[in-house]
């Protein structure tokens, strides 16, 4: 998992619980980085899933939901850190859709050894999309964060409903129904 990742969690962790709580959260995750992270360098997945648990044991905020609010801060900070390239687009529907063959290559070209998830699509109606993530690391309540401050981005009301496809958390469909 890219550094950048671990950055702006533990950022949001210093933001919404403070200091005392990353150090903690550092501490007791016996991390092999110790919890010093580049933004450019690459870590070990098990990191992050350690520094979430310590996390969720600190706060008792269900794992699902500290995902959800991480996903949705990691977003807003790729609205500063990308502005340029999220500026393309004028709805949260047009930037879902174009997550694989534009925004996905974009992160490709700074991180070429990036592991990102994979999304693909199905228009359903004009006011509903099939959001279709397939990722080895098996986050999709980070994804839903990201989806839903994707379309709060845009102002767009929104409802989104979860398909568990496969158990493992491996294969999740999200519908994003316009309200």
């Amino acid at each position: 998992m890219k550094g950048l990742i671990f950055v702006e969690f533990l950022e949001m962790v210093d933001e919404k619980f403070g200091m005392e709580i990353t150090e903690e959260i550092v501490e007791k995750s016996h991390l092999p980085s110790n919890g010093y992270y580049t933004t450019i360098g690459t870590y070990d997945d098990s990191e992050m899933i350690s520094l979430i648990n310590e996390l969720h044991k600190k706060t008792m905020i269900p794992l699902p939901k500290l995902l959800k609010t991480f996903g949705h801060y990691l977003f807003n900070r790729f609205t500063i850190r990308y502005a340029s390239m999220l500026d393309q687009f004028s709805s949260g529907f047009e930037l879902l859709k174009k997550i694989d063959t534009y925004i996905h290559v974009e992160v490709q070209k700074l991180y070429p050894q990036a592991i990102l998830p994979h999304f693909d699509f199905e228009q359903l109606t004009e006011k509903e999309l099939k959001l279709i993530y397939k990722s080895q690391r098996k986050m999709p309540d980070l994804a839903e964060g990201l989806i839903a401050a994707a379309m709060d981005h845009y102002n767009e009301k929104y409802l989104i409903t979860k398909e568990i496809i496969n158990e493992d958390l491996s294969w999740v469909n999200f519908i994003i129904k316009k309200q």
